[in-house]
């Protein structure tokens, strides 16, 4: 779960929960909570605590359970359009899954819309 993934990122970093709170605005028994998946992750909590753990938020919500690399990458030259059809279909999927049951649903969709910004700003 992704405060297991926290907790060991802070914990290697030697800091305590009270010091990544006060930081994050909240309090230790807030962030407590986070760490023990009691509370999902907002995108701004996430963006802070990469900031405050100095590690990137892909890296925070690794998960064996949740994410997983590609096995291989396709290394086909890709235009703008194909970009485009491969991100309404990866919406679509994410639209279609049960968003209210899953943790990480705001995280994904805030990565998604970045990801078609990044794309529409492509000459």
């Amino acid at each position: 779960m992704p405060g297991t993934v926290i907790r060991k990122f802070r914990e290697s970093k030697r800091l305590t929960q009270e010091y990544v709170a006060g930081r994050m605005g909240i309090s230790q028994n807030a962030y407590s909570k986070i760490e023990n998946n009691i509370t999902q992750l907002t995108v701004n909590h996430l963006k802070k605590l990469s900031d405050i753990l100095e590690v990137p938020m892909s890296d925070l919500m690794k998960d064996e359970f949740e994410l997983h690399r590609p096995i291989s990458i396709k290394t086909e030259n890709v235009n703008k359009e194909s970009l485009l059809m491969m991100l309404d279909s990866i919406r679509d999927k994410i639209l279609s899954r049960q968003s209210d049951n899953h943790v990480l649903y705001p995280v994904i969709m805030a990565l998604y819309y970045t990801i078609d910004e990044v794309v529409n700003n492509i000459d």
